[in-house]
């Protein structure tokens, strides 16, 4: 008896171990998965002007947050175009259509791959040659550090990740700087509340990179300023030949009611020759949760005034004796229905005056 029991513990003790090992071990491999992504290039933007022929010289600092050593290789791509929605450039593949903005070929750097050390950082120097013939204007690419050699990215085999920085270089000459409000609108044209949804459609229409940025002003029905809303407060850019869409929302805890009109204004361009653009829209804001007990108020209202006056004036007919009989009945019933609807009109002109008055003197 004592045999077995000393078996059976030992059987237990030794799957415990077994299986806090093997779950020790599982959650080891998740750890160092997880930590060998960590990767970090700056800075993340590179803008500069330059002349035709002339070399920029640039130092990118790269560091390794991983636990493991790490070889990366750098990889430059051109910007074929940007979503229209979130801005985020979309980059070229090889052999891509040339669009005129490319630059990566203007890139050079050191070929060698760079090992790094966990926590190790380490600046990375790159040269930008401007063509002599380089057209005026912005110029865009990216620089990438993956884990994947070029030679693998090239004939589509492997996956891995990648973090790269945003290179634009301006090209003095003959600058076409320009842009425009394509679409200025609402999300829907009646609101419940003052919780309106504005889109804003900018389209560059020049060759150099914009930044739009400005105010929306919202007036209400007097004319009147109610609020305003800053439109690309970081100075997001819209890339040349293309359009980029910015999302704002004005909200107000007041009592909001009536027709509104939204002004916006951008301004674009470089110091000293900015231009502005401008666009309205209206839209209408109808309080519900106000709008029913109001309108429920007036049609008991008119309702009560109607049934009081008509009690009023077949008690008065009712009450009438007089020598002539029917004939001076029938028109006193024919006077007081004439008075009845003149009392109803005029008590629906007064109870709508002065419904319009309330809602002037709340909403003003």
């Amino acid at each position: 008896m004592s045999l077995l029991f000393f078996v059976f513990v030992d059987m237990r003790s030794l799957a415990l171990v077994f299986f806090g090992v093997l779950f020790f071990l599982s959650g080891t491999v998740t750890v160092s998965a997880q930590s060998t992504a960590g990767i970090e290039l700056k800075p993340s933007t590179i803008e500069r002007a330059a002349n035709p022929g002339e070399v920029i010289d640039e130092v990118f600092s790269l560091t390794n947050f991983s636990d493991v050593t790490q070889t990366y290789y750098l990889v430059t791509r051109d910007i074929s175009g940007v979503g229209d929605d979130d801005g985020v450039p979309i980059f070229a593949d090889a052999g891509a259509e040339v669009t005129g903005y490319e630059l990566s070929t203007w890139v050079s750097y050191a070929a060698d791959p760079i090992e790094l050390k966990p926590k190790e950082s380490r600046e990375v120097p790159i040269k930008i040659t401007v063509p002599g013939n380089a057209s005026p204007g912005s110029h865009f690419g990216g620089v990438f550090v993956t884990v994947e050699p070029p030679k693998l990215r090239q004939i589509g085999a492997g996956v891995a990740y990648e973090v790269g920085a945003l290179v634009s270089i301006r090209i003095a000459g003959d600058v076409l700087e320009s842009g425009r409000i394509r679409e200025f609108s609402t999300t829907k044209l009646l609101y419940g509340s003052a919780d309106v949804g504005f889109l804003a459609r900018v389209e560059n229409p020049g060759n150099v990179l914009i930044r739009p940025h400005g105010l929306l002003e919202i007036n209400n029905m007097f004319g009147k300023r109610v609020g305003f809303i800053k439109v690309n407060e970081s100075l997001a850019g819209v890339f040349p030949g293309t359009t980029r869409s910015f999302n704002v929302t004005w909200q107000d805890e007041g009592l909001a009611f009536g027709r509104y009109q939204a002004i916006i204004g951008l301004l674009y361009g470089e110091e000293g020759g900015q231009s502005t653009v401008s666009a309205t829209v209206s839209f209408w804001v109808l309080p519900v949760k106000i709008l029913v007990p109001v309108l429920g108020a007036l049609s008991l209202i008119i309702l009560v005034t109607y049934l009081s006056v008509k009690i009023y004036i077949r008690r008065a007919l009712d009450g009438l004796t007089t020598s002539q009989g029917r004939r001076v009945v029938a028109r006193n019933r024919k006077s007081s229905s004439i008075s009845r609807l003149m009392v109803i009109a005029v008590t629906l002109l007064v109870t709508t005056t002065l419904f319009l008055i309330g809602l002037l003197v709340l909403f003003a």
